[in-house]
């Protein structure tokens, strides 16, 4: 059994993307590492690492079957992710944490049993796992800032709606190989066409009012050039390590812009 299968770590490659890049960008934009960075980044990381075990265990207890590695593995992260998360709230003070955690593990918890049920896949549950695993960003930067501004919000839902693009992208991908399920892909193009023209829009509204930069648009510009691309000209191909290589380097070009979108010039 490899070390990953013993530890139960989360196979996921894209959502370590998810955590880490919204992690970062807010960091970037408060413009500061320090040790309370590093508790929070943590912190965040084991209650990531634990949601694998939560599965694991809720799956075998629906079957009525016994799973206590799977638990006390649980129960070991999450004490991990406390006790870097303690010294936050009653060394630092920052007691907006308290809140954003509990929205984490509420997101965690609803994420979990979509997993167990086999939901998870749907754009429901995929765009909640989004919204638990984006709040990296405002977590970074009301750490690194040590105060609650605006800009923390801003960063979570702009980092929420960019990956929330790949849940759509994704499934266009698939399903336009898929010839036996027509009516199924055609609600998937119009879903997909649907959310990027909606995302482009709100884009422009934003940067045309002064809201944003035209930065913020260029972070976004990949990854609405490839979902256009592909809702006019469908390929027939699908090589999803591709795409997953693909999408890291737009996830690169989105954190640089839509930090340098935030950061005074």
């Amino acid at each position: 059994m490899s070390i990953r299968k013993r530890l139960e770590l989360p196979k996921e490659h894209g959502a370590w993307v998810m955590l880490y890049v919204p992690f970062v960008v807010g960091a970037l934009v408060a413009g500061s590492f320090s040790l309370r960075v590093l508790l929070l980044l943590s912190s965040v990381t084991f209650v990531f690492i634990a949601r694998e075990s939560l599965i694991v265990w809720w799956r075998a207890r629906s079957r009525g079957q016994s799973r206590p590695s799977s638990l006390r593995l649980m129960l070991i992260y999450l004490g991990l992710a406390a006790l870097s998360g303690v010294p936050l709230v009653f060394i630092y003070r920052l007691y907006i944490t308290v809140p954003l955690g509990f929205v984490a593990l509420v997101l965690l918890g609803v994420n979990a049993e979509q997993a167990v049920r086999r939901e998870d896949r749907t754009i429901f549950g995929e765009v909640m796992a989004i919204l638990g695993l984006t709040l990296t960003a405002p977590a970074a930067y009301y750490v690194a800032r040590a105060s609650w501004e605006i800009t923390a919000l801003w960063l979570w839902a702009l980092n929420a709606l960019y990956f929330a693009s790949s849940v759509f992208y994704v499934k266009l991908r698939v399903h336009a190989i898929n010839p036996r399920k027509e009516q199924e892909s055609r609600n998937v193009r119009r879903h997909c066409a649907f959310y990027h023209v909606f995302l482009l829009a709100s884009l422009l509204v934003l940067v045309l009012t002064d809201s944003l930069s035209l930065l913020a648009v260029i972070a976004f510009a990949p990854v609405l050039v490839r979902t256009f691309w592909h809702l006019f000209k469908p390929g027939e191909r699908l090589n999803l390590r591709r795409i997953g290589v693909l999408e890291i380097v737009y996830s690169v070009v989105f954190l640089v812009f839509i930090t340098l979108t935030f950061r005074p010039a």
